[in-house]
């Protein structure tokens, strides 16, 4: 999903339509869930793979510019010779073609994303009928029948598109933008604010310590906020989609951080530190009373377990594991269990 498709297409322009993958098998250039948007002019936004596949894809678009039922397509990647004409990436890939005769569907996705939260567009395949539910699994747009709420919930949490064949359905998450708080503008906070842009967070890195956010520290688009951490994370405006990352210059701030944030909605919330250091802070603020369920959760030490020191090391441990909670990978589990025997460890 783009948020500028969801845009164009939300705007009510009518002369538009819409090509998505519903299904790779093998490999292909782009997953399930991409889409690429065309008008009379041809490509207006995003991609399904580029090369000779999305142009049959775009072939298909303008032929149904002018309305029609919606339509597969099946492309095929699985040429044999280098120097041959056909795509040899090993995989195949279905395509849902579809004129665009309502944008209803799409102005309730986008106030769901604008407003931090997912949305699942749910498609049948063979008329188009659009439904649109928001994260806590409501249909807040449109109406299907047989509707298999356990499948629907399962796209939410994980992020990934699902193609029912059996029910004819298509059911299409879309995230919104993320929003990472760095809390801490060192050495570790500068190296998790120039990776996360290009990762596609919007950053804001906070500190008390004005040198810490000159300018020329972060790459270009990365926010700064200076002041007490209390008073920035008073201000911050939390949603479902925010991630914060604790690494500030001490545990005592740490911990101020720490207190002021589990009070909050959001998606992903650790902290750096030793193993003592983390045991000392989460016993803490358990003895203070904060929700045991949310301070469990807290990622400490945070960031994968692969024997970062570095502060560039570090922080490719730490987006790497927003990543993992960004597309629910399956490992998490497995993470989450390793981190907890680490913070019980002497």
């Amino acid at each position: 999903m783009s948020l500028e498709i969801v845009r164009t297409i939300a705007s009510g322009r009518t002369d538009l339509a819409l090509c998505t993958i519903l299904q790779v098998k093998g490999s292909a250039p782009r997953h399930a869930g991409s889409w690429m948007l065309v008008g009379p002019e041809g490509l207006v936004a995003g991609s399904v793979g580029g090369g000779r596949g999305e142009a049959a894809a775009l072939a298909a678009c303008r032929g149904k510019l002018g309305g029609g039922r919606p339509e597969t397509l099946e492309i095929e990647m699985q040429g044999t010779e280098a120097e041959g004409p056909d795509m040899v990436c090993g995989g195949s890939v279905r395509l849902l073609v579809e004129p665009l005769t309502s944008a209803a569907p799409y102005r309730a996705v986008l106030d769901l994303l604008l407003g931090g939260e997912r949305a699942l567009l749910v498609k049948r395949l063979s008329t188009g009928e659009t439904a649109v539910m928001d994260g806590s699994g409501r249909v807040v747009a449109g109406k299907l029948e047989r509707l298999d709420p356990v499948r629907a919930r399962r796209a939410l949490e994980s992020g990934r598109a699902v193609l029912a064949e059996e029910e004819g359905l298509f059911f299409d998450p879309q995230l919104p933008l993320e929003k990472l708080l760095v809390l801490g503008g060192g050495h570790v906070g500068r190296a998790v604010a120039a990776l996360a842009p290009g990762l596609g967070f919007l950053v804001t890195v906070a500190d008390e310590r004005p040198e810490y956010l000159e300018p020329a520290r972060f790459p270009a688009g990365v926010a700064t906020r200076c002041g007490p951490f209390t008073e920035t994370l008073a201000a911050f405006p939390f949603d479902p989609s925010t991630y914060v990352v604790i690494v500030t210059r001490g545990h005592l701030c740490d911990l101020e951080c720490v207190r002021a944030v589990l009070t909050k909605t959001y998606r992903y919330a650790g902290f750096i530190g030793s193993r003592r250091k983390v045991r000392l802070l989460i016993e803490q603020v358990l003895s203070e009373g904060f929700d045991p369920a949310k301070v469990e959760a807290l990622c400490a030490p945070i960031g994968l377990d692969f024997g970062a020191e570095t502060p560039e090391e570090l922080a490719v441990a730490i987006t790497g594991e927003l990543i993992a909670v960004r597309r629910g990978a399956a490992s998490l589990d497995a993470l989450h269990q390793a981190r907890r025997a680490r913070r019980s460890a002497p």
